[in-house]
């Protein structure tokens, strides 16, 4: 029966190399992570609290087995659930084993934990049911190519978040996407070269935004948040900041595709992705298991 232990800062590598094997077929395609194992490592790296305090291992013979981890996110409620990979026979007992390793950790405030998987990944969904995780939507992953970026002039009325619009934008966001990973004061907080907020405004009234961030040195990039005022919607913002966005983020020669998620339930955002030229990579699910106060 493999051990279970907290996996260490100088485990990373190592699990994220495990991780990325399994991100290539659809049967194992798990959400939340990249395709490269120095992306995945780096994002964990990046995490609000301890490795150790997050993440739970499963070996056999100096061999991995098993990946899980539950990460926190601060004044959400909110609990990411990474994985599980679990390997062998009793694969499903296995990830019941990673689980009760990492509950204890939950804070008292979190409500909710969240999951996300291919659709394909069986195993996952099976054992989430098994975990009385419940299905909360579908979703589309959607991919634009460097190949596909035509020439056009930049929208000059295209720019960046400037500091007199911070309030306007987080009360935008803050109302467009409640309870989300990131509160509009969390963007502000991300923002530096590789992370922008790109705006369209009417002098002081901020009239839509997206929100994106790359990685060169993973040649990787996310489009996190595109909202739109209510009051300046049919007016093609969206499509002007989007095609903005898409040049900003292959201004950077290392990036050669961007992939995104879209609810399969919101044709409007998807149909915005399709008008620029994204087509359908994966179909992914997203799960949910409600926490009951002790």
């Amino acid at each position: 029966m493999p051990t279970i232990s907290r996996m260490q800062p100088a485990q990373i590598d190592q699990a994220a190399a495990f991780m990325a094997q399994f991100q290539g077929e659809p049967s194992t395609h798990l959400g939340f992570a990249g395709a490269q194992a120095d992306q995945i490592a780096q994002t964990w790296r990046e995490l609000e609290a301890p490795i150790e305090q997050q993440f739970a291992l499963a070996s056999a013979d100096e061999q991995l087995q098993g990946l899980m981890g539950l990460e926190q996110i601060s004044d959400t409620g909110r609990a990411f659930l990474w994985g599980p990979i679990a390997l062998g026979a009793e694969r499903f007992e296995l990830a019941d084993r990673l689980l009760a390793e990492l509950l204890p950790e939950l804070k008292p405030h979190v409500t909710m934990i969240d999951m996300f998987c291919n659709l394909q990944n069986q195993f996952v969904r099976d054992w989430a049911a098994r975990q009385q995780f419940y299905q909360r939507n579908t979703h589309a992953i959607l991919a634009y190519k460097r190949s596909q970026l035509t020439d056009h002039a930049t929208e000059s009325d295209v720019e960046a978040l400037p500091a007199e619009l911070h309030a306007a934008f987080c009360e935008l966001h803050d109302q467009l996407f409640p309870q989300t990973y990131y509160s509009g004061s969390q963007i502000l907080e991300r923002i530096n070269q590789d992370r922008q907020v790109f705006i369209m405004r009417d002098g002081e009234q901020l009239l839509g935004y997206i929100h994106t961030e790359r990685q060169p040195e993973f040649a990787e990039a996310g489009i996190e948040f595109v909202g739109v005022a209510p009051i300046a919607r049919g007016r093609g913002i969206a499509t002007k900041i989007m095609q903005h966005c898409l040049e900003w983020i292959f201004s950077a020669p290392e990036i050669q595709e961007l992939e995104l998620v879209v609810d399969q339930d919101n044709p409007t955002a998807r149909g915005l992705y399709e008008k620029v030229g994204f087509r359908l990579s994966h179909e992914m699910v997203s799960l949910r298991r409600d926490v009951v106060a002790q």
